[in-house]
């Protein structure tokens, strides 16, 4: 079996001198990112409102359930992960 090294080097001889330029180019990006993801300060989470706190204060509301469900979509939106957005 193939070691990663020995496949990519394989399909770089297979590229075009433009495609390998751009995959160095992507290489070196790639490179540079992982640094600086492992070197993000580890800072405490804001202070918030417990799940239950929220529960128990709906509850309490007079929120429509349509007002709720448009809520709860807003939530589930900001719960996705955009891949381009590192």
């Amino acid at each position: 079996m193939a070691t990663p090294i020995e496949e990519i080097n394989k399909l770089f001889e297979q590229l075009s001198p433009d495609r390998q330029r751009r995959l160095l180019e992507f290489a070196q990006e790639l490179a540079q990112t992982q640094g600086a993801i492992l070197s993000l300060p580890k800072t405490p989470l804001p202070p918030g409102t417990s799940g239950r706190a929220l529960l128990t204060a709906l509850q309490k509301s007079k929120l429509s359930p349509e007002d709720v469900d448009a809520m709860e979509r807003a939530l589930e939106d900001c719960e996705r992960i955009e891949p381009d957005e590192y």
